[in-house]
C-alpha cells in the first residue's frame, strides 16, 4: 500500500501542483513571520546588551507606573552621584539623562517618525568609555553648550558635516547648534533606525530633563568585585525612594520589556499566516473530495482485492502527508523571501533592522512542518475517511456516484457550528474573556465553518438564480456554466468557501475603517470648538514646545490656544492616562460635557474626572482622589468637575498648572486654536502659520484637514492589512483553478462530446471562464455576509470607546463583487485553455 500511494502520488502530481502551491504560500508566510520576529527579537536584545553592556549596577527610582507602553519611573537627585562615587569597589559613576530631541533636515523639515517608526531621543554625552555605546567616526565630543553630536545616519540624511548648525526640537522649543561630532553606535550608523542627539551634561539636564536630577544613575565595578557585590554595597547607601539592580538584571528587564512590546505585532503578523492556511485547508479538503470522488473506480477495485478500509484511508491519507511534507518544506525556503520582504517593509516606515542576515532558529523548521503537514492531514482527513468507504461494488460500475445532498443529520450539525461560533464570537466581543483575541478568533472560525458547512443549501439556487442571466447574455456556454455550478452544490460550495474568508474578512475591515472615521468625524464636529489643529505627529513621546501655545495666545488674530499633554498616572492600583489642559482656554476650544463644576478654576490640587468612571469608583464632586505620579509621589486632589464626553479628555485630565507639577518634562501633543472675531478663517490660518513655522514638527490643519489625516492614518494601517489579506486571497484563487482542473479532467468525456456535436473551442472556454465567476460571486456573497455581520458585531462592542457610527461602505463592497468576477475570470484562465485544446477523439473515447 506504502507503494501504491507513492505511484498514486506520481501518477496525479499535475493535479496535486496546486495543492501543494496553496501549502506552500501559507507556510512561506508563517515561516517568514517567525523569521521576522525572531530578527527583531535578536536584533533588540542584542542592541540592548550592547547599549548596557558596560554597566555594572544601575540606581533608579522605585517609583514606577506601569503602562502598555512601559514602566514610567522618576527622576532622582544629582546628589546620589556623589554618594555612590565614594562606595568601595565603585570605578565610575555617571548621572543618565535621555528624552526627546528631534533633529531638523537642512530643508527645515523634522526628522524621523515618532508617532509611527524609530525614535528620536537626545542624551547626555559621557567620557567614561564603558558607559558611552556611541564611537566617534568624525569630529569631536560636545563640549560646549552650542554643540551636539549626531548619528551618522542623521548625517547622510540631512545632510549635514561636521561644523554645520542644526536645529534641534525639544521641551525648551527649536534650538540651533553646531555638530561637533558623528557618532556610530558600534558598527550601525544608528541604533535600529532611531535618530540621536547627544549633548554635553548640562545642556541634556535643561533640555531634556530637570537641572539637578537624573533618569538613572550607571556605576562601572572596580576590578575583582562582582555585578551582585557592587548592587548591595550600593544599596545600603541608597537613599529612600530609590533601588539598585545589576547590570545583568537590566539588561534582562529590558529584553523582557521589548519583547512585551512586540507581543502585539507578533501576534498580528501569525493571525494573517493562520488566515492564508486556514483558507488553504478548504482547497486541501476540495481537492481531495474531488480525487476520492474520480478514483472511487480505483478504491473499489482495491477494496474487491482484498484492501482493508484502514489500508485504503492510510493510503489516501499518506498521499496528503507527503504532498504537505513537500509543500512545507518548499515553504521553508520561501521564507526567507517573505521575511527579507516584511523585513524591508519596515525599513519603508522607519524601523531599520539589520541586514547581515536573518536568525534561523530550529523551532522555525519544527513548527512550519508541524503546521503545514497537520494542517494537510486533518484536511484531509475526511476525504480519506470517505475513500476508505467505498464499497467494493462500485467497481462495476460505470460512472462515480458523488452524493451532494446535505443530511438532516449534517444540517444539525452546520446549524450547531453556526450557532457555536456567533455564541463565542459575541463572548469575546462583548464579555471579559481572559484571553480576548484567542476567544474572538474561535469564534470567527467557528462562524467561517459553519457558513461554509451550510453553503452547500444555497450553492444550488444561488447558481440558478445568478446564472440565469449569464445564460440569456452568453447563450450555451452560460448555460452549461450555470447548470456546472448547479451539479456538484457541495464542491462549488467548498470551492467558494475559501475565497469566502478573504472576502468576508476585508468586509469586515472596510466596514470597521468606515465606522471609525465617521465616528472620530463626529467626535471633531461634536468636541472641537475652534478652528484649527496644530498636530505634532507624536502621543506620548516628545511633541510641540508648550512655548507655542503660549505665543499663539498673544497673537492678535487668535482668540485662544490649547495645548494638551499626556501623562501616565496610577489611580487607584490602576495605570491611567492623563490628559493636561490649559484650564483657562480649553472650554473656548474644546467641549467635553461638563455635566457638574467647572474646569476653568482648576489648579494645582485639583481633576476633572469622565462621569462613568467616577460612578464606578464611587466619586462625586468635591472627592479627594489620591493619584500616585512617578516624579512626585502619592498626591491628594480634588475634583473639581464631571463631564460626559471621554473621546478628547480620556478618564481624567488635570489642568496645566498641576501638570506642571507633577510632570517635569513637559509637551503638547496638539494645540487647538480658535480665531479671533473680526478675522477671516484665511486671515488667523495665515497668522498662526507663522508663528508654528518656528516649529517643524507643528503641522498646522484645519477640521477638514484634521479629519482627513486621521483618516489617512486608518487607511494607512487598513492597506498594509489588505495586502496581507490579498496573500489570502490569492490562494482562494488557486483553489478556484485547482477545482476548475480537476473538474475538466473529471468531465473529459463529457467536454469531448460536446466539441464532437459542434461546440467551439471559444465557447468551450466561456463556459469554465462563467462558472469560475459563479463560483467566485458565491464566495463573495458569502464572505460580504459575514462581513456584514462582523462589522456590526465589532462596532458594537466597541460603541463604549466611541464608535458612535456604523457605516457600510457600499462602494467598496460593490468593487469587491466587480473584482470578484473578474479574478473569477483570470482563475480559469488555465482550466479553460487546456480543456479547449484537448484532443476530441481522445476525449470521447475517454471513461
Amino acid at each position: 500500500m506504502f507503494r501504491l500511494t507513492l505511484d498514486s502520488l506520481l501518477a496525479r502530481k499535475f493535479r496535486l501542483l496546486s495543492t501543494t502551491l496553496s501549502i506552500t504560500i501559507g507556510v512561506a508566510f508563517l515561516t517568514g513571520s517567525f523569521l521576522l520576529i525572531d530578527t527583531m527579537g535578536r536584533a533588540f536584545d542584542d542592541l540592548l546588551s550592547d547599549v548596557n553592556q558596560g554597566i555594572d549596577a544601575e540606581v533608579r527610582s522605585s517609583e514606577v507606573i506601569e503602562t502598555g507602553f512601559g514602566d514610567i519611573r522618576g527622576r532622582i537627585d544629582a546628589s546620589v552621584v556623589d554618594v555612590v562615587s565614594e562606595v568601595e569597589g565603585v570605578e565610575a559613576v555617571e548621572g543618565v539623562v535621555v528624552g526627546y530631541a528631534q533633529l531638523v533636515d537642512t530643508d527645515g523639515e523634522a526628522m524621523g517618525n515618532p508617532g509611527q517608526g524609530a525614535p528620536t531621543l537626545g542624551f547626555a554625552w559621557t567620557d567614561i568609555d564603558e558607559l558611552n555605546p556611541m564611537d566617534l567616526v568624525d569630529g569631536t565630543a560636545p563640549l560646549a553648550p552650542t554643540d551636539v553630536v549626531i548619528d551618522r545616519a542623521s548625517a547622510k540624511n540631512g545632510p549635514f558635516s561636521v561644523g554645520d548648525d542644526i536645529t534641534v526640537l525639544t521641551q525648551a522649543g527649536p534650538q540651533t547648534f553646531v555638530v561637533s561630532g558623528i557618532a556610530t553606535f558600534g558598527a550601525a550608523d544608528s541604533p535600529l533606525g532611531a535618530s540621536i542627539a547627544i549633548f554635553e551634561p548640562e545642556t541634556a539636564q535643561r533640555l531634556l530633563g530637570e537641572p539637578g536630577r537624573y533618569d538613572m544613575i550607571d556605576i562601572v565595578a572596580a576590578e575583582g568585585v562582582s555585578q551582585s557585590e557592587l548592587r548591595d554595597r550600593v544599596a545600603a547607601v541608597a537613599p529612600a525612594g530609590t533601588e539598585v539592580i545589576t547590570g545583568e538584571e537590566l539588561i534582562a528587564e529590558s529584553q523582557n520589556d521589548i519583547a512585551e512590546a512586540l507581543s502585539f505585532f507578533n501576534t498580528f503578523m501569525l493571525i494573517f499566516s493562520g488566515i492564508a492556511l486556514f483558507v488553504a485547508a478548504f482547497i486541501i479538503y476540495n481537492t481531495f473530495s474531488i480525487l476520492v470522488a474520480q478514483r472511487t473506480r480505483e478504491l473499489a477495485l482495491l477494496r474487491s482485492l482484498g484492501a482493508r478500509k484502514r489500508q485504503v484511508l492510510l493510503s489516501v491519507l499518506g498521499e496528503a502527508v507527503v504532498v504537505g511534507l513537500v509543500a512545507s518544506l518548499i515553504g521553508i525556503a520561501a521564507g526567507a523571501g517573505v521575511a527579507v520582504m516584511l523585513q524591508r517593509l519596515l525599513g519603508v516606515i522607519g524601523l531599520e533592522l539589520p541586514t547581515d542576515g536573518l536568525v534561523f532558529q530550529p523551532a522555525t523548521v519544527v513548527w512550519s512542518l508541524v503546521v503545514g503537514v497537520g494542517m494537510t492531514a486533518v484536511s484531509a482527513l475526511a476525504p480519506s475517511r470517505r475513500s476508505a468507504a467505498v464499497a467494493p461494488m462500485e467497481a462495476i460500475r460505470s460512472a462515480a456516484v458523488e452524493r451532494t445532498g446535505l443530511s438532516l443529520s449534517r444540517l444539525a450539525a452546520s446549524l450547531i457550528l453556526l450557532g457555536g461560533g456567533i455564541a463565542v464570537l459575541g463572548w469575546g466581543l462583548f464579555g471579559e474573556p481572559s484571553s480576548t483575541a484567542l476567544i474572538i478568533g474561535i469564534g470567527a472560525v467557528g462562524v467561517f465553518l459553519g457558513v461554509a458547512a451550510l453553503a452547500p443549501i444555497v450553492a444550488t439556487p444561488f447558481a440558478d438564480v445568478v446564472g440565469r442571466p449569464i445564460a440569456w447574455l452568453r447563450g450555451v456556454p452560460g448555460e452549461l456554466a450555470r447548470e456546472n455550478a448547479m451539479r456538484n452544490p457541495r464542491r462549488t460550495a467548498t470551492t467558494a468557501a475559501a475565497l469566502m474568508i478573504g472576502v468576508g474578512l476585508v468586509a469586515t475591515i472596510s466596514i470597521f475603517a468606515a465606522s471609525a472615521t465617521a465616528s472620530i468625524n463626529k467626535i471633531i464636529d461634536d468636541a472641537i470648538i475652534g478652528d484649527l489643529v496644530i498636530d505634532s505627529g507624536t502621543f506620548g513621546f516628545g511633541g510641540l514646545s508648550p512655548e507655542l501655545a503660549t505665543r499663539l495666545n498673544e497673537v492678535p488674530e487668535v482668540e485662544a490656544a490649547s495645548g494638551v499633554r499626556l501623562g501616565f498616572a496610577d489611580i487607584d492600583g490602576e495605570a491611567q492616562t492623563v490628559y493636561g489642559i490649559d484650564a483657562e482656554t480649553s472650554g473656548r476650544i474644546i467641549d467635553v460635557g461638563v455635566v457638574a463644576g467647572s474646569t476653568e478654576s482648576m489648579g494645582v490640587d485639583n481633576l476633572a474626572v469622565f462621569d462613568e468612571y467616577a460612578a464606578e469608583q464611587g466619586w462625586s464632586l468635591g472627592d479627594t482622589v489620591e493619584v500616585m505620579f512617578a516624579e512626585t509621589g502619592a498626591q491628594e486632589l480634588t475634583i473639581a468637575a464631571i463631564y460626559q464626553r471621554d473621546e478628547l479628555a480620556g478618564n481624567v485630565f488635570i489642568g496645566n498648572s498641576a501638570f506642571e507639577a507633577n510632570y517635569p518634562s513637559v509637551f503638547d501633543f496638539q494645540v487647538y486654536v480658535l480665531g479671533a472675531d473680526g478675522f477671516t478663517t484665511t486671515e488667523v490660518r495665515s497668522a498662526v502659520e507663522a508663528v508654528a513655522a518656528d516649529y517643524a514638527n507643528a503641522e498646522v490643519q484645519d477640521l477638514s484637514e484634521y479629519k482627513q489625516g486621521q483618516a489617512d492614518q486608518i487607511n494607512q494601517l487598513l492597506s498594509f492589512v489588505y495586502a496581507l489579506l490579498f496573500l489570502a486571497i490569492i490562494i482562494a484563487l488557486i483553489g478556484i483553478a485547482n477545482t476548475l482542473a480537476l473538474s475538466v479532467l473529471e468531465r473529459t468525456h463529457e467536454l469531448g462530446l460536446l466539441r464532437a456535436i459542434g461546440m467551439t473551442r471559444r465557447q468551450l472556454r466561456s463556459s469554465i471562464r462563467w462558472e469560475s465567476v459563479l463560483i467566485a460571486l458565491l464566495g463573495t456573497a458569502l464572505g460580504a455576509v459575514i462581513g456584514v455581520f462582523f462589522g456590526w458585531a465589532i462596532v458594537e462592542a466597541l460603541r463604549d470607546d466611541g464608535f458612535s457610527e456604523l457605516r457600510f461602505p457600499v462602494g467598496q463592497l460593490l468593487i469587491a463583487v466587480v473584482l470578484a468576477a473578474i479574478a473569477g475570470v483570470v482563475a480559469a484562465t488555465l482550466p479553460a485553455r487546456r480543456a479547449a485544446r484537448m484532443n476530441v477523439l481522445g476525449a470521447v473515447a475517454a471513461e
